[in-house]
């Protein structure tokens, strides 16, 4: 994989993640992200993951990076949410808290972490 290639893969991996986050999660009903027995939770994080597994096939051709990577993506956004959720019940925030913002610019500074992870793993 070139530099144009990983930039792409960048984007197409930031792109996922407003779709999966936004879009793809504003049609179901929300989910309890600190509940393990709630199905919901790793609904989210399969949409992360084959989001991934497809950007990364897309512009790789190889099926076994992209679905192993998928599944990485899918465990770290799972455990990312989880931590944040957790946080976010136990201290009882809501949006009308500051605190609450930072933990979610936290939880989204983690979540693109993951994806220069992925694409410097790629390079």
């Amino acid at each position: 994989m070139g530099t144009l290639e990983a930039v792409v893969l960048l984007y197409m991996l930031l792109a996922k993640h407003a779709l999966a986050d936004l879009l793809i999660q504003s049609l179901r009903k929300p989910g309890d992200k600190t509940n393990l027995k709630d199905p919901k939770g790793y609904l989210h994080a399969m949409d992360h993951g084959i989001l991934t597994s497809l950007a990364i096939f897309l512009l790789t051709t190889n099926l076994t990076s992209a679905i192993i990577l998928g599944l990485v993506d899918a465990i770290l956004h799972f455990s990312i949410d989880y931590v944040k959720s957790n946080i976010v019940r136990r201290k009882k925030l809501t949006t009308d808290h500051n605190v609450f913002w930072i933990i979610q610019a936290i939880d989204q500074l983690a979540h693109y972490t993951c994806y220069v992870g992925i694409v410097i793993y790629l390079l």
